[in-house]
C-alpha cells in the first residue's frame, strides 16, 4: 500500500512538472543594459512562478511573480550585485509588458503571452 501511495504522489509531481512552462522575457535599461530570462507558469493556469533575469553585464536578478484574474501582476526582484526592483506585469497585451524599477533606474520588458 505504501508502495502505491508512492508511486501515485510521484506520478501527480511529474504531471504538474510536465504541464508547467516557462515563458521567455526580454528588457531593458535607459542605460542600455539588457536583460533576457523566463518565469516559471504553472500548467493550470494560475498566475505565479519563479522570475529570473541575466543582464548583458553578467548580473542575475531573480524572483517570484504573481499574477491576478485580470492578467495583471508583480514580482520583486533581487539582484546578485545588490541591487533590488519591482515590476509589474501585464498579459492584456500580445506580447505582454513588465515595467518597473531596477536599482533606481526604470526597467520595460515584453514577454510572450502566457500559455493557457
Amino acid at each position: 500500500m505504501a508502495v502505491t501511495k508512492g508511486l501515485v504522489g510521484l506520478f501527480a509531481v511529474v504531471s504538474l512538472v510536465a504541464c508547467a512552462s516557462t515563458v521567455p522575457v526580454t528588457g531593458e535599461t535607459p542605460d542600455g543594459e539588457r536583460f533576457a530570462g523566463t518565469f516559471g507558469y504553472p500548467g493550470d493556469g494560475r498566475g505565479g512562478g519563479p522570475f529570473e533575469l541575466r543582464s548583458d553585464r553578467g548580473v542575475v536578478c531573480e524572483g517570484r511573480w504573481q499574477i491576478d484574474d485580470d492578467g495583471a501582476g508583480a514580482t520583486f526582484l533581487t539582484c546578485d550585485d545588490g541591487r533590488t526592483g519591482t515590476a509589474e506585469l501585464s498579459t492584456r497585451s500580445v506580447p505582454g509588458m513588465v515595467r518597473g524599477m531596477l536599482g533606481g533606474k526604470p526597467f520595460t520588458g515584453t514577454f510572450e503571452r502566457p500559455p493557457g
